[in-house]
């Protein structure tokens, strides 16, 4: 008896055992499916949208940093060619001030030498009459003195 009784004690707690066991094994299932399976699910929900949202901010930013690369850039090449026009202008400009001022001293000096021509006709032409006038008013002194 006390054989077979203990074996019937060790078949009682085996039993328990296994009893407990698969209630236990229940339980994990059940709560595995109402419980832990929508918590991960989430989880997992939240960390696929926490890498979309990653992936399209690093896009974002690639584009972002790719439109500036591009804006400065077109500056880059916007101020040189400004600086190229602006020095293309001065240049234009100190060209046309020296040719200006080419033709004005050419034309001051056909200016000067008609001005001088024309003097000189004139002092040639009064030298002239001045000197028919000498010889007029010397004449009438001759006249006077000799009558």
């Amino acid at each position: 008896m006390l054989i077979s009784g203990k074996v019937r004690t060790v078949l009682q707690v085996d039993l328990t055992f296994v009893v407990v066991f698969i209630l236990v094994w229940i339980l994990v299932v059940v709560l595995g499916r109402v419980f832990f399976k929508p918590y991960l699910d989430i989880r997992e929900k939240r960390r696929k949208i926490l890498e979309e949202n990653e992936k399209t901010y690093k896009q974002a930013m690639r584009e972002y940093e790719s439109h500036l690369e591009q804006i400065e850039t077109s500056l880059k090449e916007a101020r040189l060619e400004a600086q190229l026009l602006r020095e293309k202008v001065i240049t234009e400009a100190l060209q046309e001030k020296t040719r200006l001022v080419s033709e004005i001293q050419t034309e001051v000096k056909g200016q000067v030498a008609a001005a001088r021509d024309e003097l000189n006709l004139q002092t040639e032409k009064l030298k002239t009459e001045l000197g028919q006038k000498v010889e007029e008013l010397a004449r009438q002194l001759e006249e006077k003195i000799l009558h």
